[in-house]
């Protein structure tokens, strides 16, 4: 499984917290710029989807995050690039812009 790790800087969509406001109130509500940190699993002309974890064993992930393209105002590639992982003897490979190979042993 190919993914890059990366920061994305988006702008989520805010809502009252259902009570009763005065208009001008909710007239001033703004965009809320949001971070996230995690591995991008898909990108297309909709949406990026992030993961923050994965089981390479049962091939599953968690803490997702679907985020409109439209939404998002920056993506920053972090440090360590693409990652690549290969099951290797119980070792696992990991290949990144600063170096081609380096294993990371138990």
């Amino acid at each position: 499984m190919l993914m890059n790790l990366v920061k994305i800087k988006w702008l989520d969509a805010m809502s009252d917290d259902n009570t009763w406001q005065d208009l001008a109130e909710l007239k001033n509500q703004q965009l809320r710029p949001v971070e996230t940190v995690g591995w991008i699993l898909i990108e297309d002309s909709d949406k990026v989807v992030t993961i923050s974890s994965y089981d390479d064993e049962s091939k599953t992930g968690s803490g997702g995050v679907v985020i409109p393209t439209n939404c998002i105002t920056e993506i920053q590639y972090l440090e360590g690039g693409k990652i690549e992982q290969h099951k290797n003897g119980g070792l696992y490979e990991k290949y990144s812009k600063e170096s081609p190979i380096n294993t990371i042993q138990d």
